[in-house]
């Protein structure tokens, strides 16, 4: 990621450096651009000469420097950045000093000011731009995770089994690059059991960790992190608390009419849930869910079923979270209820999640369905 910011970065550079007239230069401009809540630097800043291309852009470090021509020094001179307000003022300030430090403001919403119409169209805002930061604020691949995982299950209220594996994940590509296909393809597992009835039949030995690292909305930009299907939820600002010294915003969300792209069930007739997304970085800290479905296939609630297949969960609902801690989900979750074969079903899955290792990787070429030795 960094090595495309700094390809971006020298595209913009090379594209202004070219847009600039031959001119008499009056005086070189040079300084920062720093957020003004953190004084942390903010890179890749847009900047630019009002009305015309002329400009440049902020290096990682939030460093620039820009010639300004002699027909030009009495213009206005913008800095634009995503997640933060423009500024902009004439460019003779900054031939005050010799180094400038220009703070921008983080973009915040005043949304108990603004109409629904409005406010949705914030909401929206924010949840797009947690889309789009998830590169800078998870981790990314090549990486593996070491994660424990339990499934506990009561059957008619009597009968109680209890599942458990170790797991290991190894996602190539890690969170910079999200999207379902990108999940699938590049994240492998494989678990071994510690405590686990041997059951090698495709259609019930499986285990539901596909349904759990499906959750993880963050790495797949599904549902609410998708940009190109939030026009189809109803979004309202639940609240802004603080959790843990940090300023956040928690969403709710619904859709009246479920889809599969919105919910990830194939069958879902009910799905709303919230979403929490902290305010000086936009990262995910923590989702949640609620679902109502028809019927599930047993290999997956996102799978179709065919027509002549008895073989599926009934009336099911369940819930879910995920919460995500240094750079990746920390603990996920997905309590369920449904009917089978004449019994009812009671079953709680956690997967979570411990170690994160960069180096010395085990590289995995697939996705292990059923647990070993």
């Amino acid at each position: 990621m960094k090595l495309l910011l700094a390809t971006i970065f020298l595209i913009i550079s090379v594209f202004y450096s070219t847009a600039q007239p031959s001119a008499t230069i009056v005086e070189t401009i040079k300084g920062k651009v720093i957020n003004s809540a953190t004084s942390e630097p903010v890179s890749y800043t847009n900047i630019g000469i009002e009305g015309t291309y002329y400009g440049t852009a902020s290096d990682g470090e939030g460093n620039f420097e820009l010639k300004i021509p002699d027909e030009m020094k009495s213009s206005d001179i913008f800095f634009s950045a995503v997640g933060f307000v423009n500024k902009k003022f004439p460019v003779k300030l900054l031939f005050e000093k010799e180094f400038n430090l220009v703070k921008i403001d983080p973009q915040s919403y005043d949304i108990d000011d603004i109409d629904i119409a409005a406010r949705s169209k914030v909401l929206t805002r924010i949840l797009t731009m947690a889309s789009e930061n998830t590169p800078y604020n998870f981790i990314s691949g090549p990486i593996n995770m070491e994660a424990n995982y339990t499934n506990n299950k009561t059957i008619n209220d009597t009968i109680s089994q209890v599942e458990k594996a170790t797991v290991l994940i190894y996602d190539e590509t890690g969170y910079a690059s999200p999207s379902i296909s990108d999940a699938f393809k590049n994240i492998k597992y494989s678990l071994k059991k510690d405590q686990w009835e041997n059951d090698y039949r495709f259609s019930s030995g499986t285990t539901n960790m596909d349904d759990l690292l499906a959750l993880d909305w963050v790495r797949s930009a599904s549902s609410v992190l998708n940009p190109e299907i939030l026009n189809g939820f109803n979004l309202k600002l639940e609240s802004e608390p603080q959790i843990n010294g940090k300023a956040c915003w928690i969403i709710s969300f619904s859709q009246v009419k479920p889809t599969l792209a919105g919910s990830g069930d194939f069958y879902s007739k009910k799905f709303d849930g919230k979403i929490t997304i902290a305010k000086d970085d936009y990262s995910v800290i923590k989702i949640e869910g609620n679902i109502v479905s028809s019927k599930n296939s047993r290999q997956g609630r996102s799978i179709a079923l065919k027509n002549n297949d008895a073989d599926f969960l009934k009336n099911v609902t369940y819930d879910f979270s995920v919460t995500y801690e240094n750079l990746k989900p920390a603990i996920i979750t997905l309590n369920k209820k449904y009917e089978f074969q004449g019994n009812k079903f009671v079953e709680n899955s956690s997967l979570m999640i411990g170690r994160v290792q960069t180096t010395n990787l085990i590289s995995l070429k697939a996705r292990e369905y059923f647990t070993g030795e």
